[in-house]
């Protein structure tokens, strides 16, 4: 099954016609308005041990990255060594505001919580955002959206994905 959700059902399924589950349908109050434009430069970045994302990433902003999802581990836990961890380079690029980061999940099921880990609480002070149960499919695409359109806020949920 392509574009399934791990936490809501189906909105509709797909045959000779288009079977939609009202039920599950957001509500909206006001009518959609749809915005093509997308930011293309974002980037996944997957938490893998025993990576310095300092060497491995080094200062993407320079090279024209303007948003990131970083996939923790769990409900939001990532290394926190001093030498090798994230947190320092999460300092550096969040130290200007010119990235926007995404914190996600590598599970494909659970609420994200990384206020529970010291790491995950130092990433939600240095200005990183919780994508809290979007998959990081939906986080980059939302960063592409909120980057482009910057009358949008990555905090509001656009379509009840926060």
């Amino acid at each position: 099954r392509a574009f399934t959700s791990a936490t809501y059902p189906p909105l509709a399924t797909l045959g000779v016609d288009i079977n939609w589950n009202d039920p599950a349908l957001l509500e909206r109050p006001v009518a959609y308005r749809p915005r093509f434009k997308l930011e293309p430069n974002v980037i996944r970045v997957p938490i893998i041990p025993g990576v310095d994302p300092r060497i491995a990433y080094g200062d993407i902003a320079s090279r024209g990255v303007r948003g990131i999802v970083i996939e923790a581990f769990g409900v939001g836990n990532m290394p926190d060594q001093r030498n090798s961890g994230w947190l320092p380079w999460l300092r550096e690029i969040t130290r200007n505001g010119d990235v926007l980061i995404y914190l996600s999940s590598q599970c494909q099921t659970g609420a994200l919580s990384p206020e529970l880990y010291k790491s995950g609480s130092i990433a939600l002070k240095y200005g990183v955002y919780s994508a809290n149960q979007m998959t990081p499919e939906c986080a980059c695409v939302k960063l592409m959206l909120c980057l482009a359109h910057h009358d949008l806020n990555v905090n509001f949920p656009f379509a009840g994905e926060l």
